[in-house]
């Protein structure tokens, strides 16, 4: 149930992404070859117009082959995707990320209006951190931890994730705006907290709407977050996880006897299809990210990469990605024996 629940998932994600690049490239009158869900030997396909609509058989993701996108010779037709004009190319481009941000925005939306949103205003004190340890009293809204401003108990929790010993904590206090210098947060075994509760509430869609768009932009700054910490060597390439890991927690929450069990489900499928999306638009070949960089390249100098170094650039990158996988999905497959 996990295997076909994670297939359902990431199939909606990688449709909606590819459709992405398909509206966009129709949209500008690109030749589209295909339009392929899975990768490997076709299960079946059927072809509409120019275009053929393909399922094949390995769910690790899809494509959409358009007219002179990623060949090593140049192309002359006049519908090539290489010979869009450069914002054209890049709009086809960032179709795809762009449907997988949106769709973790919708399933935000969603979940905000069932389970309800937490902004960052305290709802209580637990006993463990007393009024005479803290600062905080019920109903402060936490504004700004040091310069970041915040609006979610989320934002909160990825602050705190990364914060010194020492920090400024800005609140609002009936109707005052109170900054406390040189708060210690305090050590827990799960790292440092700031020793309150936060109040979940129930909003209006609009409100549900606005969380869902800081609900995006937290797990889009968690990304980024976590590849400048694999760059930097804060973390190991052990601490990334592939379609084995994902598969397991699937199964985890899905097997949870809860009300809530339908949503952290979809909480779930929320914060990988944002994260698919942002990882998309990394400045690394064979990613969209690192096309839309060689058309930003063209755009600014008014000069042309040539094709044979974009298309040799995208097959090294799709390569490393490839190895990349491999390494995660051993590593998860080592830990689930384990």
């Amino acid at each position: 149930m996990a295997i076909l629940i994670t297939i359902i998932g990431f199939g909606i994600m990688v449709f909606l992404h590819e459709l992405g690049h398909f509206i966009a490239a129709k949209r500008f009158g690109v030749l589209v070859h295909e339009f392929a869900i899975g990768m490997g030997p076709k299960l079946f396909s059927f072809g509409k117009g120019e275009t053929k609509y393909s399922l094949r058989l390995l769910p690790i993701g899809g494509y959409v082959r358009l007219e002179g996108e990623g060949e090593l010779e140049e192309n002359d037709n006049p519908r090539s995707f290489s010979n869009l004009a450069p914002i054209k190319r890049i709009i086809i481009l960032f179709a795809g990320a762009f449907m997988n941000i949106l769709l973790g925005f919708l399933l935000f939306t969603f979940i905000n209006l069932n389970a309800g949103i937490v902004p960052a205003v305290i709802e209580s004190i637990p006993v463990e951190y007393s009024a005479e340890q803290t600062p905080f009293v019920k109903g402060d809204e936490i504004l700004k931890l040091d310069n970041t401003k915040i609006h979610t108990f989320d934002d909160v929790s990825l602050f705190m994730s990364r914060c010194d010993e020492e920090i400024s904590v800005t609140i609002k206090r009936d109707g005052q705006i109170k900054e406390i210098a040189n708060f210690k947060p305090f050590k827990t075994d799960y790292g440092y907290k700031l020793g309150v509760v936060f109040e979940t509430k129930k909003g209006s869609f609009l409100e549900c709407a606005k969380f869902a768009v800081y609900d995006t932009i937290y797990i889009t700054k968690a990304v980024i977050f976590a590849l400048g910490d694999l760059i930097s060597g804060r973390v190991g390439i052990n601490s990334l996880s592939g379609p084995v890991e994902i598969v397991s927690v699937v199964g985890t929450v899905a097997s949870t006897q809860s009300d809530y069990t339908f949503i952290s489900v979809l909480m779930l499928f929320a914060m990988i299809t944002v994260n698919l999306g942002v990882f998309n638009l990394l400045p690394f070949p064979a990613l969209d990210g690192g096309s839309i960089i060689f058309a930003l390249y063209e755009l600014i100098t008014k000069r042309k990469v040539k094709s044979e170094i974009v298309g040799y650039a995208s097959m090294i990158g799709f390569a490393l990605l490839m190895i990349l996988a491999v390494i995660v999905t051993v590593g998860d497959i080592t830990d689930l024996i384990k």
